[in-house]
């Protein structure tokens, strides 16, 4: 009896400890909208899921003079209804495709700062993805 009561104890245990997959947040396709680094996205129709992988941040920081303004670059990786992969840019490439949806850069934030260090889940990403 008291090694069922152990098994069935560690069982539990098990059972709870294990991390539970978190749902993806929802979006409205033709809105703009505000995404994050890391979060699984899906349209409210389900037509549409995909996250952003990478934010590479290279923009010059608000209080510092620099030659060049810089740029950031946005990867997005679509997971269906057709899987591929993009990178936006506010530099020089502000609208792309994947399959049948039109992905724009409306705005990165924060700005950065030279006394602050970004991290990757403080940034807003401000997009509107259109069905083509």
């Amino acid at each position: 009896m008291k090694k069922l009561i152990l098994i069935t104890f560690f069982a539990a245990i098990l059972f709870y400890s294990c991390e539970k997959e978190s749902l993806p947040e929802t979006f409205e396709i033709g809105i703009v909208e505000e995404f994050h680094h890391g979060e699984m996205n899906q349209s409210i129709d389900n037509s549409l899921k995909f996250s952003i992988t990478q934010i590479n941040d290279s923009r010059c920081p608000s209080d510092v003079t620099c030659v060049w303004a810089g740029k950031t670059d946005i990867t997005i990786v679509v997971k269906s209804p057709q899987p591929g992969s993009i990178v936006l840019s506010t530099f020089d490439n502000l609208i792309d495709t994947v399959g049948n949806f039109s992905f724009e850069i409306i705005e990165v934030s924060p700005y950065p700062i030279s006394t602050q260090t970004i991290e990757l889940e403080d940034y807003n990403v401000t997009l509107k993805i259109e069905k083509l």
